[in-house]
């Protein structure tokens, strides 16, 4: 639809743009009150985040190229369904995050991961555990993310797909590691307007280019019209259901969004989970009707539901459709990649750097070892899509089978903040062999239902449902009964002098040489 020097421009205007808003954005802000950069301001953003910033970051953290690929094709194959069972079954995660946001700001409010408080509540080997599951969990998104991107400047533009799956991440990797978390959250913002200014340009166009009745009238014509008319869609339903409990390991096991707790002001970090989530529920829910819904009305046809996005955009507005749909997509790939940069980037800092590398290291010396890190992980990250790419997975798979391997963490995590009970066996045992019995239970359904075990059984709707509903039974009961059988009891007390300040522990290590 367009020249590879379109994606290219594109790569390069934005990139330059944030970079030079950012930075000069975030230079202003600290010369305005007199904080220079340290370990702590850069993994942190010196916890003084507000709600605005904060909530829109949170937007933009959530809003994947998979959230606009992925939700359109709900909207394609399930009709008005799709779009209530993506937004929907995407944001309860975000809301109900908002009461760990509390406690974790109660109980560790120096903590600069979630991990750091999974050391000190259990204990080094669930720390280990976790910190595998994280780390997964941060390379998958990351993964699908750049791919999303990726695939999609390749298909609009002609663009090399190897080459935009390496220049995607440098467009954020670079104001990330000049400005840090601050610099993220100040890019997330112009990202999120812009987004929704994208997004109400194809509202408004379709409205008036086609009508809501013609698009009705379409949707009555098709043969499944009863399922595509109707909020009762069983495949529908089915999807919502694995959307729910999938999505629960990339929000509560993902360190970006408990990143977003830990740097906001106490007051703003219940409420700034509450107002995104709420916000966030209309992109996907737009996207889907927009892009998603309205093509199988009018007709469209495509190779794959996954594509329906980027196709219904070209053919609501023409060349100008696809610039636009670009830059949508641009802004989410750029800002849930820079949220799992810096996750990674903090969680390689403080649990495996300081935790078991070098625990006296001073402020000046994280700051340095944290901005390296996110230039590598930053120029590797595209890595991890190529990947993906060669194993011919697709964005819905890898969408939908996500919560089976990482959600078996998030039962265990949950409980460790906000349950005296929960113990270091039941916590360990239930996430590893809630993964386990997800794994199995995914393959045995797929063998069962479809007589052999492959890629495409295994992504069939109810092998999908099966093994994400069996990794949160396993680990639930695992977790839990072990808890209640057992006669421990945390004393979260003790807390609250565990964890320091990357700043803290520099003038300590300062005050130890000079006595």
């Amino acid at each position: 639809m367009l020249t590879p020097s379109i994606g290219y421009l594109i790569l390069l205007i934005f990139g330059v743009l944030f970079t030079g808003v950012t930075v000069i954005i975030h230079r202003m802000d600290s010369k305005r009150h007199g904080k220079e950069m340290t370990a702590e301001q850069f993994n942190t953003a010196g916890r003084s985040v507000g709600v605005g910033l904060a909530s829109a970051s949170i937007v933009a953290a959530w809003t994947w190229a998979a959230t606009i690929m992925m939700s359109s094709s709900t909207g394609y194959q399930y009709g008005i369904s799709g779009p209530f069972w993506y937004a929907a079954g995407a944001t309860i995660q975000i809301l109900l995050f908002a009461i760990l946001a509390i406690h974790l700001k109660r109980k560790a409010p120096q903590a600069h991961t979630f991990l750091e408080f999974i050391v000190q509540r259990f204990d080094k080997k669930n720390h280990r555990l976790m910190l595998v599951f994280a780390l997964m969990t941060n390379i998958i998104v990351t993964s699908m993310i750049i791919l999303g991107g990726a695939i999609t400047l390749h298909q609009l533009t002609g663009m090399n797909l190897y080459v935009a799956a390496f220049l995607i991440p440098l467009t954020f990797t670079i104001y990330t590691m000049i400005g840090g978390l601050k610099a993220s959250f100040i890019a997330d913002y112009l990202h999120t307007v812009i987004l929704f200014i994208v997004l109400a340009i194809f509202g408004v166009a379709v409205y008036y280019k086609f009508g809501i009745t013609n698009i009705y009238e379409g949707l009555r014509a098709l043969p499944e019209s009863k399922q595509m008319l109707t909020m009762a869609s069983i495949p529908g339903l089915l999807f919502g259901i694995i959307n729910i409990v999938g999505n629960f390991g990339t929000v509560f096991v993902d360190q970006a969004y408990w990143q977003r707790a830990i740097a906001s002001t106490d007051r703003a970090a219940s409420k700034a989970y509450i107002y995104g989530g709420i916000a966030w529920f209309s992109i996907p829910f737009a996207v889907a009707t927009i892009l998603g819904v309205s093509a199988a009305g009018l007709g469209i046809a495509v190779s794959s539901p996954d594509s329906v996005a980027p196709i219904m955009a070209s053919h609501i507005l023409g060349t100008v459709g696809s610039i636009l749909f670009l830059t949508m997509l641009f802004m989410a790939v750029t800002s849930a990649g820079s949220a799992e940069l810096t996750a990674v980037t903090n969680i390689i800092v403080t649990d495996i750097y300081r935790h078991s590398i070098n625990p006296k290291a001073s402020s000046e010396k994280l700051l340095g070892v944290s901005r390296w890190i996110t230039l590598g992980f930053g120029l590797t990250m595209g890595l991890f899509s190529i990947f993906l790419f060669y194993l011919g997975i697709g964005l819905g798979f890898v969408y939908m089978a996500m919560g089976i391997f990482v959600s078996g963490a998030v039962i265990p995590v949950t409980l460790g903040l906000i349950w005296k009970r929960a113990t270091n066996t039941g916590a360990f045992y239930g996430t590893l062999f809630g993964m386990v019995g997800g794994v199995t239970v995914w393959i045995l359904s797929a063998y069962v239902t479809t007589g052999h075990v492959s890629i495409d059984s295994l992504g069939q709707l109810y092998p999908m449902l099966f093994g994400n509903l069996a990794v949160f039974v396993f680990s639930g009961i695992i977790s839990i009964g072990h808890g209640l059988i057992s006669s421990e009891e945390f004393d979260f007390e003790s807390l609250k002098d565990k964890f320091k300040s990357f700043d803290d522990s520099a003038t300590e290590t300062r005050k130890e040489k000079l006595v």
